[in-house]
């Protein structure tokens, strides 16, 4: 018996792999329908495979897993795992796991969607963006932006397997998981860095209007422009409200006309 655990416990991890590997395309087959369904199911066939052998069984499951699914696709991994846990009980004939499954994972979507944005969307990606865009202003090189693309799907790939590990293992007290010293660290670290990386662009940005050949005046083209979009989006966050094409049209249009003289916005 302990002969075959570990074996079988390398076949579960490298199982889990492959949902994590899957995730990736989670977004590939989005419709309005079923939003992310498609994916969700297409990523968690690894272990459908495993727990039903007879292909109709299997496909009666892939189809009771295309209900509405929607989340932060990174943090997505987690309800895949989550689903993957209570699959097996399916498996075993419990009673009651099939709705048990649906209504968590229908629960999970908000609270795994609001985690992921902030680590991501409001964190990570801009901090790293940011950072890629100050060195590529300094460097003149297209270095900095492979090496952002590397470095953030690197982040996003480990978030994803420890993701579907991590819903594996909370099962059905995925709340632990979501409470787990680890996401509040990582948004935290998130948040600090997305704020480092906006003022070391804000400054560099600055630098480079200033030395383009404007002087004082562009510069503080520059800083003013950055100031008014700050403040058009503190006003359209907090009142849900849309910025007018027209007027990001012309907003980028004026800052690129001060950076670049495009057109002449002063004498």
């Amino acid at each position: 018996m302990k002969g075959s655990a570990k074996p079988r416990a390398r076949r579960r991890a490298a199982e889990r792999r492959r949902i994590a590997g899957r995730a990736t395309l989670l977004q590939a087959a989005w419709n309005y329908e079923t939003l992310q369904a498609i994916g969700f199911a297409w990523a968690l066939l690894p272990g459908l495979e495993r727990l039903y052998p007879d292909p109709r069984e299997r496909a009666r499951r892939v189809l009771d897993r295309l209900e509405v699914f929607n989340s932060n696709p990174y943090l997505a991994t987690i309800g895949l795992g989550v689903a993957l846990r209570l699959e097996e009980e399916v498996a075993r004939g419990a009673a009651g796991a099939e709705r048990r499954q649906a209504r968590l994972l229908k629960a999970l979507c908000g609270s795994l969607g609001a985690l992921g944005d902030r680590l991501f969307w409001a964190g990570w990606r801009p901090a790293l963006g940011l950072a890629a865009a100050v060195l590529a202003l300094a460097t003149s090189s297209p270095w900095p932006a492979v090496a952002f693309v590397i470095a953030y799907n690197v982040l996003a790939q480990g978030v994803r397997w420890r993701g579907v590990r991590a819903g594996f293992a909370g099962g059905a007290g995925v709340a632990r998981v979501l409470q787990d010293p680890f996401w509040a660290r990582a948004s935290a670290a998130a948040g600090t860095a997305g704020a480092v990386g906006a003022g070391a662009a804000l400054g560099a940005g600055a630098v480079w209007a200033y030395g383009f050949g404007g002087g004082e005046v562009r510069a503080g083209i520059f800083l003013l422009l950055v100031a008014l979009l700050w403040l058009a989006g503190l006003r359209i966050g907090s009142g849900d409200r849309r910025l007018s094409p027209v007027l990001a049209f012309w907003t980028v249009l004026i800052l690129l006309s001060a950076l670049f003289r495009l057109i002449p916005v002063l004498p």
